[in-house]
């Protein structure tokens, strides 16, 4: 199915300017959809769908988020005494120290302890689990990350939750090790169903290493003491000395932020997948809404839906410009293993 790709630029000089900006694309996105010589409109979507004055349900969508987080969620014991390593299937190990557990009021553990590991390491498993590369900077603005991988780690016995009594190992393969590598924390959020925003870490140290894996081969890896449970990333701020500017998406008729999601994957950035977390209820586009996209960067704009099973998307080729407004076109149909590999093949 042909994809269309509509983009429109105008200057972004001020708050008034930007608020006039916003009004004057809605208008224009929508001249955009009503003149163009293929409508964007309900026939686009698959013929199952309800559109029109009805809103397509949220609920499937926002189940494919957690089912993906908690279908790839993996589970190992260790001896509270004894300590021990626990090896995930793409990889990750980490080394719990002797007594290295304690209850929530300081009760030292011993006996099993059952442990919660899960990692993303692909932009198709960030955007499926819906964990993409948005930091929040010290003033509050959300711009990328890259990430060197993400991991929520847990531990409880017989149902409780339980504490670090000691920092643990986080040893992470990578095939190039990036000394700007440092830990970010999603902040107040230690649950595996959270909104992940990620946050730097004061004073985090993340080391080169090597770590042995399972058929004896040697892998270069990222190591980090860590001392908390819950949500970790390795990441470093991407970096754009150049000007930026705000990025709006108009989406198809149907689709909000109740429904649907936007992204945007950076040219030669395989681990970066930004999200768009504000919807303009008004205008009916989403944005990033910080002013922070790179301009003159080349990306791929991500729309992603689940209705009756399938993973309603399109994918867009663009390169920002001042300003930019991204008009969605015809989205496609395809399954999990289909998205996973569309994905996974971007640039």
């Amino acid at each position: 199915m042909k994809t269309q790709n509509n983009t429109i630029a105008l200057q972004n000089n001020s708050t008034i300017a930007n608020t006039f900006k916003k009004l004057v694309l809605g208008a224009a996105a929508s001249l955009i959809l009503l003149t163009s010589c293929e409508s964007v409109d309900d026939s686009d979507l698959d013929p199952d769908f309800e559109t029109g004055t009805e809103i397509l349900s949220g609920l499937e969508f926002e189940n494919s988020i957690q089912d993906d987080r908690n279908n790839d969620l993996q589970t190992f014991t260790v001896d509270a005494t004894t300590g021990g390593i626990v090896i995930g299937d793409q990889g990750t190990q980490i080394t719990f120290p002797a007594n290295g557990f304690e209850f929530i009021g300081g009760e030292p553990v011993t006996g099993p302890v059952d442990i919660q590991l899960l990692e993303v390491y692909t932009r198709a498993d960030m955007l499926k689990k819906q964990l993409p590369t948005n930091g929040k900077q010290t003033n509050g603005d959300i711009s990328t990350i890259i990430s060197g991988g993400e991991f929520f780690i847990n531990a409880t016995q017989g149902g409780q939750q339980l504490v670090p009594a000691a920092a643990f190992e986080l040893n992470a393969p990578t095939n190039s090790f990036d000394p700007e590598m440092t830990i970010f924390r999603a902040e107040n959020c230690d649950r595996i169903d959270c909104e992940v925003v990620w946050e730097e870490e004061e004073d985090a140290v993340v080391n080169g290493g090597e770590m042995q894996n399972p058929d004896g081969t040697w892998t270069s890896s990222y190591v980090a003491p860590l001392t908390g449970f819950g949500w970790t990333n390795l990441d470093r701020w991407y970096s754009y000395a150049g000007p930026k500017t705000m990025v709006l998406v108009d989406v198809p008729e149907g689709f909000d932020d109740s429904n649907s999601a936007v992204y945007v994957s950076y040219d030669g950035e395989p681990t970066a997948l930004a999200y768009f977390d504000t919807y303009d209820s008004t205008l009916e586009v989403f944005s990033e809404h910080y002013g922070q996209m790179p301009i003159g960067q080349q990306v791929h704009f991500i729309f992603v839906s689940v209705q009756n099973g399938d993973y309603v998307y399109a994918i867009q080729a663009a390169t920002i410009v001042d300003g930019h407004t991204e008009v969605i076109g015809t989205t496609q149909v395809t399954s999990e293993a289909g998205i996973t590999a569309l994905i996974n093949a971007l640039p």
